[in-house]
């Protein structure tokens, strides 16, 4: 969802970066918009690193950490 608040942000460049936050929201950037990505999660996203644009985690509450290949 676009109206959530966000916690972390990060990126492998202005044409490719994430964002996360409130009840499993990640979002997507593309270069031109923000699209919302499916993290099959409720709880809250805290922050979000990776080591390229297809090797990207994210850690949040209760232990939560998500993986995107």
């Amino acid at each position: 969802r676009l109206d959530q608040n966000l916690y972390g942000i990060w990126g492998t460049n202005t044409s490719d970066t994430f964002a996360v936050g409130e009840s499993g929201a990640i979002l997507h950037y593309n270069g031109r918009s923000w699209n919302p990505m499916n993290s099959s999660t409720i709880e809250t996203l805290n922050a979000v690193w990776g080591t390229s644009a297809d090797d990207v985690l994210a850690v949040g509450t209760n232990g939560s950490i998500l993986i995107y290949h």
